[in-house]
């Protein structure tokens, strides 16, 4: 299961590059290559932005989890019979769920709370994040506020029920993933 390709490092600062610049920095050339596509203001372009967004922080905290996994214990399952794939379905994937954690709560949070590509990339309430259509309801004059505040409230909730559901899998994958760097 432990894979060492070839140019392992190399190929993980090429994925982990992307964070190295804002986002901002590539937003006009992402916009106008959606645009030739045909993905502006669908949900699949949106889909395709966040997924790849995501890459860099997730390989970093699910490599950092990995490393701490004793090669005893791959060792163990191979002399018990296991292959690759039974190795890493019963002994890798199990203890993932912290990670997953971190990775899906931090993730989503940042998703879920994004203005920028929502506002670039889509014209129309069809794809746009909640957040951008919250922050249109602002307009020029302020808004009504009491509209505003309780819209707030409303997209607070997934945020704060997803910690509460996960925290005990968030603060042990957070003390996991960065002992192994």
């Amino acid at each position: 299961v432990r894979l060492k390709p070839r140019f392992n490092f190399i190929l993980f600062l090429i994925i982990y590059s992307g964070t190295l610049f804002p986002f901002q920095m590539y937003l006009i050339p992402l916009y106008k290559i959606f645009n030739q596509v045909g993905l502006y203001d669908t949900k699949i372009g949106m889909i395709l932005v966040y997924s790849a967004l995501c890459i860099p922080f997730s390989l970093f905290v699910y490599r950092g989890f990995y490393v701490t996994i004793p090669k005893e214990i791959e060792d163990a399952a191979m002399i018990d019979g296991c292959n690759s794939f039974q190795l890493y379905t019963k002994i890798f994937l199990p203890q993932s769920l912290a990670p997953t954690a971190v990775v899906a709560l931090f993730q989503m949070t940042w998703i879920w709370n994004d203005l920028l590509f929502g506002m670039v990339l889509t014209r129309t309430g069809n794809a746009r994040p909640v957040m951008v259509s919250l922050a249109s309801m602002s307009g020029v004059g302020g808004g009504i506020i009491p509209y505003i505040m309780t819209g707030v409230i409303f997209t607070s909730l997934p945020t704060i029920i997803l910690f509460i559901l996960l925290r005990k899998y968030f603060i042990s994958g957070m003390v996991l993933s960065m002992a192994g760097e």
